[in-house]
């Protein structure tokens, strides 16, 4: 299930890579979450349109206390 989850997650930001809320401002861009419900985890990830870069941060439990530190 997990891993249908990131494949299904991939075509979305292919798509559409500001799908997910903004959940942190860095000087580096705007970091951004997508929940993965089925497996109840979060994916923070960065996308930069300037250089057509999307980068993946970490995959985080969502029913976890506190987020990860970006």
């Amino acid at each position: 299930m997990f891993v249908d989850e990131l494949a299904d997650v991939e075509a979305l930001l292919r798509s559409n890579p500001d799908a997910g809320i903004v959940y942190a401002r860095h000087r580096t861009g705007d970091v951004r979450r997508l929940l993965l419900a089925g497996s109840a985890h979060h994916l923070y990830y960065r996308y930069r349109s300037d250089r057509d870069e999307l980068v993946v941060l970490t995959v985080w439990g969502a029913p976890r206390e506190r987020g990860p530190k970006l």
